[in-house]
């Protein structure tokens, strides 16, 4: 239904130039075997708050596409062309076009095709706040292309600061190839969801949540004890259990202190020294024990030495610790072996991390999954902050987001559950066998007991979230019919007798009139006698 109060009348105007200095042709590149400008002129359609859409250009081959897909075009002089100002095209257009009587502008820039907000109803939020402009801005608050809503009276008069108002959307803003490729990837997802395959597991947005038992050190080195702890970790439920593999002269300075309060080391390097004793042998031996178990073993390698081995190896992912993430050589490195990435982002600014994603996207890694954490070991309640995790799926919307959790274990096991309700897709959790052991970080790490019934826990919390559809579930559909009330016969009711409102009342089941028709059914006459306390049906009313 078109918007019609207060005779509201809105048009999109998408401008579309021919020249773009860093990207020849750009809106008319292609991405998934359409235009760039297709996806616009798509979403433009989808709104039914619009009443035309036009396209503003100086390009006959933009023109022609336009007309294909039935949209008008505004042809645009010369000088509105290059580096003019956007507003200028936008004032022409309102000027070019037959209907006079237009009230709003939507303007949609076509190098934005992978719009992440509902268009529809961030025009009814600038009608309603009575917006005379309203400009859709990035993650880092940089006004971008993407939405921009403009009271035509206010544009006519050039005063469209007046009451103005802004929206966030991170979508992709396209300046690059590269760009182009990250575009593609969103609007990919947006269409089917991203999966990632590893033995019978799968991790993905719509997939259970995948468990990961963070093993870090706990094995001491020792490899029964490693292997122990795939056995505890896969009796538990976990769908994987990650180490960390590295050499302390690789890791740490020799005379860096510690941050953490144990007093049987002096220095970081004594504690890695006596923890990075697991080579290429040892890791082979772990990979082949685990190979045909339902159980996926990985490592986070801290240099990148470790990570070729791991590669070698055969590992199908790799984690990369929060520490690491101003480590752009190491990212870039890991990125190229083409396999999933799970990067960790505690103790970072938003601009560390998207520097960090738009390196593994530049060597075309984007099978990406990002973990809210907070570094701190272990972190304190107060501390978790685990509503970073919505924030990360809004500013990331093609990445998988999931929560590694350092907070004390307790006997509730429920912080990666509420992780889970927040969307967190991916849990990793600090694993040992014995938290009474010292050496390394048992402490804050579950014990196998613990383990199981975190992650029942989770399973619990999947099941209870359900389906977010508002719709009558077939678990409600008896008691619905059986609580809910119907339209009754207070007494007799003659037939041809009109029906008056103190001849009715209303009484369970539901399986009659619904109450809300109350007013429908009074001054009806009836089409046979109706005695008292009989429900009362459609056919039995004119």
């Amino acid at each position: 239904m078109k918007i019609k109060e207060n005779k509201i009348s809105i048009i999109v105007v998408i401008p579309a130039k021919a020249d773009s200095k860093r990207l020849p042709n750009k809106n008319m590149t292609l991405i998934g075997g359409k235009p760039l400008l297709y996806y616009t002129i798509r979403a433009a359609k989808e709104c039914k708050s619009v009443n035309k859409i036009y396209v503003s250009t100086d390009s006959e081959e933009i023109a022609r596409f336009a007309k294909e897909e039935g949209i008008a075009v505004i042809m645009r002089p010369s000088e509105l062309g290059g580096e003019t100002p956007v507003v200028n095209v936008y004032r022409h257009a309102l000027e070019s076009i037959a209907e006079k009587d237009v009230t709003h502008i939507v303007a949609l820039q076509p190098d934005h095709p992978d719009r992440t907000v509902d268009l529809e109803k961030t025009i009814r939020y600038a009608l309603e706040k009575n917006l005379d402009d309203l400009i859709s801005v990035d993650s880092s608050g940089r006004k971008n292309g993407s939405i921009r809503i403009m009271r035509a009276s206010a544009l006519r008069e050039g005063r469209i600061s007046t009451n103005l108002g802004l929206v966030m959307d991170n979508a992709t803003n396209i300046h690059s190839p590269r760009d182009v490729r990250l575009a593609q990837v969103r609007l990919e997802r947006q269409e089917s969801p991203f999966i990632i395959r590893i033995k019978n597991k799968i991790i993905s947005k719509e997939a259970p949540t995948f468990i990961i038992s963070e093993g870090a050190c706990n094995h001491m080195c020792d490899i029964e004890i490693a292997k122990k702890m795939i056995d505890e970790a896969l009796a538990a439920g976990a769908d994987a259990i990650k180490f960390q593999t590295y050499k302390a002269e690789k890791l740490v300075a020799k005379d860096t202190s510690t941050y953490w309060n144990y007093s049987s080391v002096k220095s970081q390097y004594e504690y890695y020294k006596k923890l990075d004793k697991f080579d290429r042998p040892e890791y082979k031996i772990l990979f082949d024990y685990a190979k045909d178990k339902d159980i996926i073993v990985f490592s986070s390698p801290f240099d990148i030495d470790s990570a070729d081995m791991l590669n070698d190896l055969g590992a199908p992912l790799f984690k990369i610790a929060s520490c690491l993430i101003t480590d752009k050589r190491l990212l870039q490195h890991i990125a190229r072996f083409n396999k999933p990435i799970i990067l960790s982002t505690g103790g970072s600014e938003l601009d560390e991390i998207q520097e960090a994603v738009d390196i593994m996207y530049s060597e075309d890694n984007y099978s990406l999954i990002l973990m809210a954490c907070t570094l701190s070991y272990p972190t304190k309640n107060k501390d978790a902050h685990l509503l970073r995790i919505r924030k990360l799926t809004e500013l990331f919307p093609e990445a998988i987001v999931g929560c590694s959790d350092h907070t004390e274990p307790d006997e509730s096991m429920i912080i990666p559950s509420i992780a889970v309700a927040l969307g967190a897709k991916v849990i990793e959790k600090h694993f040992t066998l014995d938290r009474t052991w010292t050496g390394s970080g048992h402490s804050f790490s579950v014990d196998p007991h613990l383990l199981k019934k975190m992650i029942h826990n989770v399973r619990l919390t999947e099941e209870l979230l359900g389906k977010e559809m508002l719709e009558v579930k077939e678990a409600e559909q008896k008691t619905r019919e059986s609580a809910r009330m119907s339209i009754i016969a207070r007494r007799d009711i003659r037939k041809g007798e009109v029906i008056q409102e103190d001849m009715l009342t209303v009484r369970r089941p539901g399986l009659g009139i619904s109450p809300k028709f109350l007013d429908d059914v009074i001054g009806k006459k009836t089409r046979k006698d109706i005695s008292s306390g009989e429900q009362l049906k459609w056919d039995d009313i004119e």
